[in-house]
């Protein structure tokens, strides 16, 4: 969908740069969105700290609803993203930011653990709701000339609402409650439902000429796969299981090498005030400013691990075991520092955190795009990012159950054997996977 076919089919009613603009807005609206999508469901951990502090929760019960919160979300994402290629991306996003408005309203107003585990958990599925809509509004409503720049834009959302979600309870702990940051929280995500509701309306008439277009598009695109010489012929597509390329492409000890993934990456950032809140005796507001330095250096993680692996190694999973051993490194200077300064304990938590950032884009965006032949990817990177999200939730409430029984150094010594496990199976994994790219 060029800027020249979108002009057309709107009969020239309007210029290439006002195509441009509008494409812009929409992807400002999906942007504030999902900033405050983050303010929504990291405040949580941000508030941790001080729940535990009055009583109402222990580490134990934390991790459970930090667990209930990674399950329902990491499920949503498979329901939604079958659901997002059925229905409008505005009703869908529109539905998710109420919904986890009128979760975090309801977060600060119970006191009941086993209810907050609903909520929180509820809150997941809300959550779920936004990212493979917005995706479809990339490749169906955005031209071709700005999809490339809003698809890595987007990330940055992940990092500035990250970094809010620290700082705007940080601050307000300071001079309120914990319960009032949910009551902010729920305010910001309904002024953002209610700009992404306006903004649509704005931009009605240029979401409909987009929808003849898209729809022009995939017609004709497959006008162009199935007739040949103005006869229809039909392609038998032979189909593959998951299970049997990763087998038959030798690669499947790599799937242990995804549960450390997800247990050293969101596991470990959901524990991070409360950690540096205990460990160094700081207030809940302090920790959660300094917990700001993980989101800011774990972004770095990412183009890392990108640069390294196409310029220098080529290898996926060799990247990620370079990645695994660099948080390895990391977990050792967060052992050895545990007791002397925040600041340099949290510079290892970020720079952990970071390179397992650059492990899961090598997990969920490198790797699959070698089984794009098979016509495999989407469901590979589905799988992958599923296992992730499972090792993420079990090892939120585990971490909390060992915090609470054995104390945050018994914690850090399984953060070590996870990253020790991980470059194994990464090391395993991808001598096989080089082997099977060579034949």
């Amino acid at each position: 969908m060029n800027l020249q076919t979108i002009s057309q089919t709107s009969d020239s009613r309007w210029t290439q740069k006002q195509i441009l603009a509008f494409a812009n807005q929409l992807f400002w609206f999906c942007f504030l969105a999902y900033v405050c999508s983050y303010i929504g469901r990291k405040n949580f951990s941000a508030c941790l700290p001080e729940m535990i502090t009055e009583g109402l929760l222990t580490k134990t019960y934390g991790g459970y609803i930090t667990t209930a919160y990674m399950l329902v979300y990491g499920a949503g994402q498979m329901v939604n993203g079958i659901l997002g290629s059925r229905y409008l991306p505005k009703y869908m996003i529109g539905i998710g930011l109420l919904g986890a408005t009128i979760c975090n309203l309801l977060m600060g107003l119970v006191s009941n653990v086993w209810i907050m585990v609903l909520v929180w958990a509820l809150n997941g599925l809300f959550h779920s709701m936004l990212w493979a809509p917005i995706i479809r509004v990339f490749t169906d409503q955005i031209p071709d000339e700005r999809r490339l720049r809003c698809g890595a834009n987007i990330g940055a959302a992940c990092s500035v609402g990250a970094v809010l979600a620290f700082v705007i309870p940080g601050i307000m702990l300071k001079f309120t409650t914990w319960r009032c940051v949910f009551f902010v929280s729920a305010a910001i995500l309904f002024v953002a439902f209610i700009v992404w509701v306006l903004g649509h309306r704005f931009l009605r008439e240029y979401l409909k000429v987009m929808d003849v277009v898209c729809t022009k598009e995939r017609v004709k695109q497959f006008a162009q796969t199935s007739t040949v010489g103005g006869d229809t012929t039909t392609t038998q597509i032979k189909k593959h299981s998951i299970i049997g390329i990763i087998v038959a492409s030798g690669i499947w000890l790599m799937l242990f090498g995804l549960l450390c993934n997800g247990g050293l990456r969101d596991g470990v950032e959901s524990w991070v005030p409360t950690f540096l809140k205990e460990q160094f005796d700081l207030t809940s507001s302090m920790a959660s400013l300094i917990a700001v330095v993980v989101p800011f250096v774990s972004v770095l993680g990412t183009y890392t691990a990108n640069w390294l692996n196409n310029r220098h190694i080529k290898n996926e999973l060799y990247t990620a075991a370079l990645m695994f051993g660099i948080a390895v490194f990391a977990v050792l200077g967060i052992y050895f520092t545990r007791n002397t300064n925040a600041w340099i304990c949290v510079s290892f938590l970020s720079l952990s955190t970071a390179a397992m950032w650059g492990s899961n884009h090598m997990f969920l965006t490198q790797l699959p795009y070698h089984f794009a032949k098979y016509g495999m990817s989407a469901a590979v990177t589905g799988a992958f990012n599923s296992i992730i999200y499972f090792a993420s939730a079990l090892c939120a409430g585990f971490y909390g159950f060992v915090a609470d029984r054995m104390g945050w150094t018994a914690l850090i010594l399984v953060w070590l054997v996870l990253g020790i496990a991980g470059v194994f199976f990464c090391c395993v994994s991808g001598n096989r996977w080089q082997k099977s790219r060579d034949n």
